[in-house]
């Protein structure tokens, strides 16, 4: 997967990259009255990536991220909050029922969500994050006048 991005910061053979993330929105004639939890809206990502062409702040780069490091994100995103839910919601479930303690459901309920949001925000903090395998592969554009950090 490529994307094009603008280098914000460069320090020791990586640099900080800033793009407009990609939404699922195709841009219709709708997109004014669309339900789409704001897909509309302009976002940008930023991300530390390696730098072997030696890009400057204010180039335009294309950064590649193989696809095998883009599964793997996304399962750290999506399947390790998941798999929190399940086990923290069955574990309590089970410690209720055999406790009898309240509505076992409710309780398994409760933990379900504290287990999914407490791996989330677990991860988020930057725990079992690994090194991005990204790597600018081109430069596009040299230096163009863009806002920088601390600018």
């Amino acid at each position: 997967m490529e994307q094009a991005v603008w280098v914000m910061d460069v320090q020791a053979g990586e640099a900080l990259v800033r793009g407009r993330r990609a939404t699922a929105c195709g841009n219709c004639a709708g997109k004014s009255a669309c339900g789409t939890l704001g897909s509309w809206v302009e976002r940008f990502a930023e991300m530390r990536v390696a730098n072997p062409l030696g890009a400057k702040i204010g180039d335009e780069v294309i950064v590649e991220v193989s696809d095998g490091e883009f599964l793997r994100a996304a399962l750290r995103l999506y399947g390790a909050p998941m798999l929190g839910f399940f086990v923290l919601g069955f574990s309590v479930r089970a410690m209720a029922m055999s406790l009898q303690l309240g509505d076992p459901e409710l309780l398994a309920a409760g933990g379900a969500l504290a287990g999914m949001f407490g791996v989330f925000f677990w991860l988020r903090r930057g725990h079992l994050q690994e090194k991005s395998g990204a790597r600018i592969v081109r430069i596009c554009t040299k230096a163009v006048d863009i806002p920088v950090r601390g600018a």
